[in-house]
């Protein structure tokens, strides 16, 4: 898709890129909004994405600043006359689902885990339960005997998806989620692995031949690809670096003044979006351009505090209006664009 935005001047894009890599490398800028993968702690001031039930290991869902299965029951609870806090207070303990980073493999660092439960990769997951079978009812010390004796197996590699900071899964060199994505859009460029390729080569040590018929095509399908959306993370990696830059110091000032609540899944929808369509900068950029509502909110909100730096006083008298902020004039409740 095209870009959105028309070319810029090169020399303009590069100083507001200067600008803002000098801000957001300032002492007060907030850490945890640096780099291309933004992982957000759990309790995060601004955008903390853990549920509030006591001692819940879920990510909150959209509403009520709770998991989907406590703010399902706090709906119950509240129509019956139950306090939040008490609600909170005695809500169940809920397991986690989802892993906010990657897991690896415990016997194979280097090869990400298959089985959460187990956080075993996908050879030694198979190799227990094959044990299992041979062993029926062998309990939790049985298991512990038996990672002693495993062999520690090398990993894949980074995946190879351009914006991915996932560990690849298999020879393919694709973390699970984009291998998978590679299967449903029917293998494009042909890449593919031999059948049984692991009893047929990894068990004789041998290396796995990778077959693709159109490398061009495999590459393009990879440069195309979104990252693996990871609960607490935003993955920027595939913006343009002035669009990168700008989406951090618009985050970083939203956490000022938060008079909104930004859910990290908006933003990462939003950087999607923003990949796909090729957007160069959100200056000029028609908010209107994003079917969603809360885009349309966000990206307003994030130019408004880019003008603050990308404008001078006299830039903005000839432009045809007054950013009260240059001159010290604040309101917490309104817009110093005027």
């Amino acid at each position: 898709m095209p870009s959105l935005l028309p070319q810029q001047d090169v020399r303009t894009g590069r100083d507001r890129l200067e600008v803002l890599t000098a801000l957001i490398g300032g002492p007060d800028f907030d850490p945890a909004l640096r780099g291309g993968v933004l992982k957000i702690p759990l309790a995060h001031p601004v955008y903390p994405w853990s549920c509030t039930a006591f001692d819940c290991a879920r990510p909150r869902w959209r509403r009520y600043a709770m998991c989907a299965v406590h703010a399902g029951q706090w709906q119950e609870a509240e129509a019956r006359g139950v306090s939040r806090s008490h609600f909170l207070r005695s809500a169940e303990l809920l397991p986690a689902t989802e892993m906010p980073e990657e897991s690896m493999c415990r016997i194979c660092p280097q090869r990400p885990a298959f089985s959460l439960q187990l956080v075993l990769c996908f050879r030694h997951r198979n190799r227990w339960l094959s044990y299992l079978k041979r062993l029926p009812g062998r309990g939790e010390a049985e298991f512990e005997r038996w990672l002693a004796d495993q062999p520690s197996l090398p990993g894949y590699g980074k995946c190879r998806v351009d914006v991915c900071a996932e560990l690849a899964a298999s020879p393919l060199g694709l973390c699970g989620a984009h291998e998978r994505g590679h299967i449903r859009a029917g293998r494009p460029g042909g890449a593919r692995l031999p059948k049984n390729y692991v009893a047929t080569y990894e068990r004789r040590d041998h290396p796995v031949p990778v077959t693709c018929e159109d490398q061009v095509a495999f590459r393009t399908w990879r440069r195309a690809q979104l990252p693996v959306h990871r609960t607490g993370q935003v993955n920027l990696r595939g913006l343009r670096p002035l669009l990168r830059a700008e989406f951090q110091w618009g985050m970083h000032v939203h956490g000022l003044q938060p008079t909104t609540v930004w859910q990290l899944t908006w933003v990462q929808s939003l950087a999607d979006e923003c990949q796909r369509r090729d957007v160069q900068s959100l200056a000029g950029l028609e908010a209107s351009v994003f079917r969603r509502g809360y885009h349309q909110r966000m990206v307003q909100e994030m130019q408004e505090a880019l003008r603050k730096v990308y404008f001078t006083p006299s830039d903005t008298r000839d432009a045809g209006y007054i950013e009260t902020e240059h001159f010290g004039v604040c309101s917490p409740h309104r817009s110093s664009y005027t």
